[in-house]
């Protein structure tokens, strides 16, 4: 039974440890796929890390019991009819989602964003600023109303593997694959745009071997006459304010210079091998006379028959 006594930080560290041991019951899934006890203990960590989760959002929305005896003292002192009686100027609980990764409804559609800010409002709700990433707005929402996304186990994300990553120029979700641990996350190459990047310890994710595979993004490009790929979502429409115009030709210059980076590092490479390739080729086949390779040295005053 969880315990709705405990604070955000002890539910987040407790998140942490169902997280690593889901992963060590996933891998000796591995080699043991239809164990019935693992199976089981696999589905359990996954509702207790669901749950865990959806308590340490509701835990924070309501005020602690300090707040609430110091609202009650503040409004013995005001009175009844004292203006702002009632309301809480307590800091937010819930700093520990400063930072992390979430998914927010907006405009009829789920947006990745990054939770800048968390603030406790005057009636004691939890609300959170999320900035949507790819974009340069913002918007505030209630911590419930957010889903935060779930960090895979660093055990499972070591360099080499194929995983999805939340690209930083639209906020979508793209193959990829894991080249480094990093303090904050890890870096990743985007396997079809070839473009690397930097991204949280929240921003990938993995297909569970307990689930139906999702589909892989079918990702919609434009290749310009110069050859470089960019995505559909970045063309120009003529309803683009100049605010997004200026933000898409940015993100475009963005993603040319690193195809450009990229191919440039390519020849560069290629180039290489192919002139040590002809190196190697014209010392071996170069012809060698003399008493130490054993093949006579024709005199130079040798002449043919006629």
């Amino acid at each position: 039974m969880a315990d709705f006594t405990q604070s955000a930080e002890e539910l987040l560290t407790k998140l942490d440890t169902y997280r690593e041991q889901l992963a060590q019951v996933e891998e000796a899934l591995e080699q043991q796929p239809d164990e019935p006890s693992l199976v089981k203990l696999k589905n359990d960590l996954t509702e207790v890390i669901v749950l865990t989760e959806d308590l340490v959002k509701y835990q924070a929305a309501a005020p602690t019991e300090e707040e609430q005896k110091e609202q009650e003292k503040g409004r013995a002192s005001a009175g009844p009819g004292a203006p702002g009686a009632g309301r809480s100027a307590a800091k937010s609980v819930h700093t520990a989602l400063i930072g992390r990764t979430c998914e927010a409804f907006f405009e009829q559609k789920w947006y990745n964003g990054d939770i800048k800010s968390v603030r406790r409002d005057e009636r004691g709700q939890e609300r959170c600023q999320v900035e949507f990433i790819g974009f340069a707005n913002t918007r505030e929402f209630k911590v419930t109303d957010v889903r935060m996304l779930r960090p895979p186990h660093p055990a499972q994300c070591q360099p080499g593997t194929r995983c999805q990553a939340i690209f930083p120029e639209d906020g979508l979700w793209y193959e990829c694959v894991i080249t480094e641990q990093t303090e904050k996350g890890y870096k990743i190459t985007f396997t079809d745009y070839g473009s690397r990047a930097e991204v949280k310890f929240d921003q990938i994710r993995l297909q569970s071997s307990g689930k139906v595979a999702e589909k892989k993004r079918q990702i919609k490009e434009v290749v310009t006459p110069a050859g470089y790929k960019i995505p559909e979502s970045l063309t120009i429409a003529k309803t683009d304010t100049e605010e997004v115009i200026d933000t898409k030709r940015r993100k475009i210059q963005a993603i040319k210079k690193q195809q450009r980076s990229d191919k440039l590092e390519a020849e560069s490479s290629k180039g290489q091998v192919g002139w040590q390739k002809f190196f190697n080729n014209k010392a071996s086949t170069r012809s060698k006379t003399g008493f130490l390779t054993g093949k006579p040295k024709e005199s130079i005053f040798k002449v043919g028959r006629p």
